[in-house]
């Protein structure tokens, strides 16, 4: 028996007889510091509480949630991907959780008498792959798609290669972060723009189906909203799953047997057969119908967007911390990078001199706080006290900003796009442990990271020593063109189809 459960976002069940499974367990809370909420909400969680296993592809939010794995039978063995960073381990026992296991990419193991899983590390992300008794499951998630194509390609000739036939192909469906929605430049239609945004995911989920041609696609996430009021157009631009078969059919293959799988919370595979649960939301011929946010969530809009003023104690210390995280990230860049480095953070919550102005002075980082931006400044980092303070106080802290849309910068040249100086930036403001710090610190766990992501390690060396000077270089750069280009000119660049007036209109 086989039996897959979409739960909910990008959290899957699957019990194959003999033992069970919970992917990528957020089923409860928010994430990003209270600016996500799951929805569509899921309908049963009771499966999980006492898993056997639980496989979680990588480190963010939304993938690996404290109130939800607080939840889970601390008996559960926990699969990880094995990085060059340490730290998940410690944490995961932090937690509870003492059966751990860094999975190291390729290398099968097995959880039962019929089931195994494989890893492929990709960056700090990760496919995962679960064989039971002759049947293929491939979750890319959300491991490749938003990474450059060539790259893409790399990794799936990898897995069609090791696994010619597959079962069920899941993947996840749109992209997160703050890149190209709170962008914001002269000109550009953020609306339009996220909108081609969520067909260019739509576009290489597509991609990844026809090449690995698997006997279900099941396209899933995102399952969340965005309630704070400036943010809630993002929920609307999302392509609709339910439109995936009719896009492949006009785009790739007219003629395919692949089954085009749209699951809800609830719904699940059994003996190959997928039972849909009822909608617990109204039908509006859309995919998730986001109109009934309001009424879902009538007291959370309310508390997230009811921002408390922060005290002057407070903008004091983030003045002073910025400006020590700055000095402390300016090796990670070039001086030539460095020399273009002049931005401004302004934070919403703080009434008096809420501008926060970088700038260099001798080589070094110095913050000057003013009631208005300084003239001259490259960008405009706007976001909160309470989530910049956040992303200060830990590492990784700053996904708040980067993956929850905690941030808007707004750009005045395009120079600045094609320089990227809001990747730098946003950089400079963010505690993120380093490769290269590990790799001193620990040798022979970066070494044995290398070795077993030959394809990963190849990037990075030429990341490193072959393009330090510029930025978003890996190996590819089309980013500033999402900001600037014009609808028709990003197809043409992203390679999309221009959709017809009638799919169009369905839309």
């Amino acid at each position: 028996m086989l039996r897959i459960e979409y739960v909910c976002h990008s959290c899957l069940h699957i019990d194959t007889g003999d033992t069970t499974l919970v992917l990528d367990p957020w089923f409860k809370g928010t994430a990003y510091k209270g600016q996500w909420y799951l929805f569509p909400q899921p309908v049963n969680t009771e499966m999980i509480y006492d898993v056997q296993n639980i496989l979680i592809s990588h480190g963010h939010d939304d993938h690996l949630h404290e109130e939800s794995l607080n939840t889970i039978n601390k008996n559960a063995r926990v699969f990880f991907p094995y990085q060059w960073r340490t730290g998940i381990t410690k944490y995961l026992r932090g937690l509870g959780f003492n059966k751990i296991t860094e999975a190291i990419t390729y290398k099968c193991c097995r959880v039962s008498p019929s089931t195994t899983i494989t890893y492929i590390g990709f960056s700090l992300e990760s496919v995962i792959v679960i064989e039971c008794d002759g049947k293929v499951i491939v979750n890319l998630n959300d491991a490749l798609n938003s990474h450059h194509e060539n790259i893409v390609q790399m990794f799936l000739h990898e897995i069609k290669k090791r696994w010619p036939v597959i079962d069920y192909l899941f993947s996840g469906w749109s992209g997160a972060g703050y890149f190209p929605n709170t962008v914001h430049y002269k000109n550009k239609d953020d609306r339009e723009i996220g909108i081609l945004r969520e067909q260019y995911f739509a576009n290489n989920f597509c991609r990844f189906v026809k090449f690995l041609q698997p006997k279900r696609a099941i396209p899933f996430a995102p399952g969340f909203a965005l309630l704070s009021h400036d943010k809630r157009w993002i929920n609307e631009v999302k392509f609709p799953r339910t439109k995936t078969e009719q896009y492949y059919r006009e785009n790739f293959e007219a003629d395919t047997n692949i089954e085009f799988c749209i699951m809800d919370p609830g719904s699940y595979f059994e003996n190959e057969k997928l039972n849909h649960s009822p909608r617990y939301y109204e039908d509006d011929g859309s995919d998730f119908n986001y109109k009934l946010i309001d009424k879902v969530f009538e007291k959370e809009i309310a508390v997230c967007n009811s921002e408390e003023t922060a005290d002057e104690l407070t903008a004091e210390e983030i003045e002073d911390r910025m400006e020590k995280i700055l000095n402390y990230n300016s090796p990670l860049y070039s001086k030539t990078v460095l020399e273009d480095v002049n931005f401004t953070v302004i934070l919403a919550d703080v009434k008096r001199k809420n501008c926060f102005n970088a700038d260099r002075l001798n080589g070094n980082f110095i913050v000057t706080r003013t009631d208005k931006p300084a003239p001259g400044g490259k960008l405009h980092i706007s976001t909160t006290s309470r989530l910049l303070k956040f992303s200060f106080e830990r590492e990784w802290g700053a996904d708040v900003m980067t993956i929850g849309y905690g941030i808007d910068v707004e750009v005045f040249e395009e120079r600045t796009l094609e320089k990227n100086l809001d990747i730098v930036c946003v950089r400079l403001l963010s505690l993120y442990p380093r490769a290269t710090d590990n790799l001193i610190k620990q040798p022979f766990r970066s070494l044995k990271w290398l070795i077993t992501n030959p394809m990963m390690s190849a990037l990075a060396i030429k990341q490193k020593f072959m393009l330090h000077a510029a930025v978003n270089k890996y190996p590819y750069n089309e980013r500033d063109h999402w900001i600037s280009y014009s609808k028709c000119d990003l197809c043409k660049v992203c390679n999309m189809p221009l959709l017809s007036r009638e799919f169009a209109e369905q839309l």
